[in-house]
């Protein structure tokens, strides 16, 4: 009944203009995903897991879950972590997306950057919204956009254009990947604390915090 690393992943994956297959892929074209809102007919896109991959491009959608794809699929199995992805990722510029807060980033001899961070926040599940069997839930991540610190007008602009598309990426699918009936964008703090605490540590770097809540029935599974 809880969900907090599975919604987390769908949108590691999202940042990634990735969404996880929901069954492993059979006979044919067609492929299950969890949602197919972040695709569009005629994106070119690479079906994945840890054994394999292959190229294709969409040439039909039906319903949320169903995506087609041109030409026969090879054998791609959930458990491997099979995916489906756009060949050129929305966010092309990122180096690497991952869980946790910008505070805990790995010093190295080389960074990476700019770079994506899911930090997972508060779970609720009011007392009144639920039932016997049903729980109504509502789950709050923070998504970090971070990149090394520039200073000027025009580098504050380029960081809030960049976290503008984080934003239009995350509202694309809003069942993210289908783990939740209705995710949104909350708010956008262009100068968040945790850059100030940043810099105090001697890590200059500019972040950009977006705020995402999930919403969820979970099923009483006793």
């Amino acid at each position: 009944m809880f969900h907090h690393n599975e919604i987390a992943r769908a949108i590691r994956l999202l940042c990634q203009s990735a969404v996880s297959l929901k069954g492993d892929t059979s006979a044919g074209g067609d492929v299950s995903v969890g949602s197919n809102e972040l695709f569009e007919v005629g994106d070119a896109v690479v079906l994945r897991d840890s054994a394999s991959q292959e190229a294709h491009t969409i040439v039909g959608k039906t319903g949320l879950s169903i995506v087609q794809l041109s030409g026969d699929v090879g054998a791609f199995q959930v458990d491997r972590g099979a995916r489906l992805q756009l060949a050129t990722p929305r966010l092309d510029e990122v180096a690497w997306v991952g869980q946790g807060s910008p505070e805990l980033l790995p010093r190295a001899p080389t960074d990476q950057f700019p770079c994506v961070l899911v930090m997972p926040g508060q779970m609720e599940q009011p007392f009144s919204a639920g039932g016997n069997r049903v729980f109504q839930q509502e789950y709050t991540y923070h998504v970090y956009w971070v990149r090394e610190y520039e200073e000027g007008e025009v580098a504050n602009a380029a960081a809030l254009d960049e976290a503008g598309e984080l934003f239009n990426l995350l509202m694309r699918d809003t069942y993210l990947g289908g783990t939740c009936w209705h995710s949104q964008v909350t708010t956008v703090e262009p100068s968040p604390a945790v850059e100030a605490r940043l810099r105090e540590r001697e890590r200059p770097l500019r972040v950009v915090e977006l705020t995402v809540v999930a919403k969820r029935a979970a099923v009483w599974d006793r």
